[in-house]
C-alpha cells in the first residue's frame, strides 16, 4: 500500500533534520603556524564524529577578537559560541555575565577537573571558579645561539638572574673596527608581558591585592624593584650597543635572533617553532628558564583560554562542550605541545610516547614544562587578575619606550601608574564593584 503524501514528506523531513550536524561557530587569534595547528584541530574534531561541526574563523589580533567580542554582546547578537581570548582577559570574561564557568560544564559532563596541570588551571580561576579551558598556554623563555656560546666561551645553563644575563649579553656582543654592533648579546621586545613575567619570576606582584587573587585589584604595583631593576637594565645595555631596541613588534626581534644578529632573545614557548623554521638550521638552539632578580619565584601563565557563551540553545552548547572536551583529549593536547610549542594543560601528556620521542628530537619542547613545574604555586605566579588589562599593558609599554629615551625606569612607571589606576578604577566602576 503506497503511504500517505504527508507521511512520506514528514519522514523525508524528519530524516533531514536527523542528518544534519549542529554547527557552532568558534572564534580565534591563532596566525601562521600556530593557525595551521589550530585549523587541523577543528579538521579533527569534525572528521572524529557525525553529530557536531565547529565553523573556525580567524579574527584577528587577541586584541582584535576581544574587542568584536564585546561589541557584538553588547549588540547582542553575532557573537560566537567558543572563543579563544588571551590570559589578561581573564577577569573581563568572568565580569561579563556572558560566559558558561567551564567548571559547570566540567561538572555537569562528569569531566575530573583534577586532571588540569594546576598553574594553568589557577590562573583562569575566579573568585573560586574555572571560567575557560587553558587552551593555549605559554611561559617565557630565553632563546639562545649556541654557536655564538661557544665562540664566546660561555657554557648553557638553565636558570638565569638578570645579572647573568647582563654579562653574558657583554661578553656575546661584537662590534666592527667602528665600534658599530653587528651581534647584539640580547633582544627582547617592548611588551609589557615580559615586564610582568619578570615581576613575578622575583616573587613580586603586578597589581595590588596579591596579583588580584585575594580580593579584587584596585591599583597596579608594576612600579615594583625587579620592574625597576628589568627596564633600567635593558636600557642601559641598548645605549651601550649591547642590547637592540627592535620596538614592539617580536617579528622584528626574531628576524634578528633567526640571522644570528643576536645572541639571547627573549620570547614565548610558542614562538619556538617558528623561530627554529626561521633559524632553518643556521646554528644549534637551546632554550632556559626566563630570567629574575634575586630569588627565582616562577613564571605565571601567558597564552589564551576557550570560553564557552551563554544565550544558545542546550544542543549547540552541548557541541560546544564537545569540542572543548575534544581539545582537553590528551592525545589532543600532544598535538598541539608537538606541532606549537605550548604546554600540556592535562597531566600526563608528558609521558605518552610521541611526546617523549619529540622531545628526544626537539629536547627544547621540554623547557617550558619544566620551568612550569619548578615554578613555585603562589599569587605571584599565579599572575595578576584585573579589568582593563589590554589597556594598561600599553601604559607599561610606553613606559618601557620612555626609558630607552633616558627617562628612569622609577619615574616612567609611576607616570604609567597614575594612569593605569584610573583606568582601572573606571572599569571597577563599570562593573559596579
Amino acid at each position: 500500500m503506497r503511504k500517505p503524501l504527508a507521511v512520506g514528506l514528514a519522514a523525508l523531513v524528519l530524516g533531514t533534520a536527523l542528518g544534519q550536524k549542529v554547527q557552532i561557530t568558534f572564534w580565534h587569534s591563532m596566525g601562521g603556524v600556530l593557525g595551521e595547528a589550530t585549523e587541523a584541530l577543528v579538521k579533527e574534531f569534525n572528521a572524529s564524529q557525525s553529530r557536531y561541526e565547529v565553523k573556525s574563523q580567524y579574527v584577528g589580533s587577541y586584541d582584535d577578537g576581544i574587542n568584536k567580542l564585546l561589541a557584538a554582546l553588547r549588540a547582542g547578537r553575532g557573537y560566537p559560541h567558543v572563543i579563544q581570548v588571551y590570559d589578561i582577559g581573564a577577569r573581563i570574561m568572568a565580569d561579563s555575565g556572558a560566559v558558561v564557568p567551564l567548571e559547570d560544564l566540567a561538572r555537569q559532563n562528569g569531566f575530573n577537573l583534577d586532571s588540569l596541570v594546576p598553574q594553568p588551571r589557577n590562573y583562569y580561576t575566579v573568585e573560586g571558579k574555572l571560567y575557560g579551558l587553558p587552551f593555549n598556554s605559554s611561559n617565557p623563555l630565553l632563546y639562545f645561539n649556541m654557536a655564538a656560546f661557544q665562540e664566546a666561551g660561555l657554557a648553557f645553563k638553565p636558570t638565569w638572574s638578570l645579572k647573568d644575563l647582563e654579562e653574558a649579553a657583554r661578553k656575546l656582543t661584537k662590534k666592527d673596527a667602528s665600534g658599530k654592533t653587528v651581534r647584539y648579546g640580547l633582544s627582547i621586545p617592548i611588551d609589557s608581558w615580559f615586564v610582568e613575567q619578570f615581576s613575578y619570576n622575583s616573587g613580586q606582584y603586578f597589581c595590588n591585592n596579591e596579583n588580584g587573587r585575594k580580593a579584587r585589584a584596585t591599583a597596579v604595583t608594576f612600579d615594583n624593584e625587579a620592574a625597576v631593576a628589568f627596564l633600567d637594565t635593558y636600557a642601559r645595555l641598548v645605549r651601550e650597543g649591547v642590547a637592540a631596541n627592535t620596538g614592539r613588534n617580536w617579528s622584528d626581534s626574531q628576524s634578528l635572533f633567526s640571522q644570528g644578529q643576536a645572541a639571547i632573545a627573549s620570547y614565548s614557548t610558542a614562538s619556538l617553532t617558528g623561530v627554529l623554521r626561521q633559524v632553518g638550521g643556521r646554528f644549534p638552539l637551546r632554550t632556559a628558564f626566563f630570567p629574575y632578580l634575586k630569588e627565582r619565584n616562577g613564571v605565571a601563565i601567558g597564552g589564551a583560554a576557550l570560553y564557552v557563551l551563554k544565550g544558545f540553545p542546550a544542543e549547540e552548547t552541548e557541541a560546544a562542550w564537545a569540542f572543548v572536551r575534544f581539545l582537553l583529549e590528551p592525545k589532543t593536547q600532544a598535538k598541539w605541545h608537538i606541532a606549537t610549542g605550548y604546554f600540556p594543560v592535562v597531566k600526563g601528556v608528558d609521558g605518552l610516547p610521541e611526546v617523549r620521542q619529540a622531545h628526544v628530537k626537539n629536547p627544547n619542547l621540554t623547557t617550558a614544562i619544566q620551568q612550569l613545574s619548578t615554578s613555585k604555586v603562589n599569587n605571584a605566579s599565579a599572575g595578576c587578575l584585573m579589568g582593563s588589562f589590554p589597556e594598561i599593558r600599553q601604559y607599561v609599554a610606553a613606559a618601557w619606550e620612555e626609558v630607552l629615551r633616558g627617562r628612569p625606569a622609577r619615574e616612567a612607571l609611576a607616570e604609567a601608574k597614575a594612569k593605569a589606576d584610573q583606568a582601572l578604577a573606571r572599569y571597577n566602576a563599570s562593573v559596579g564593584r
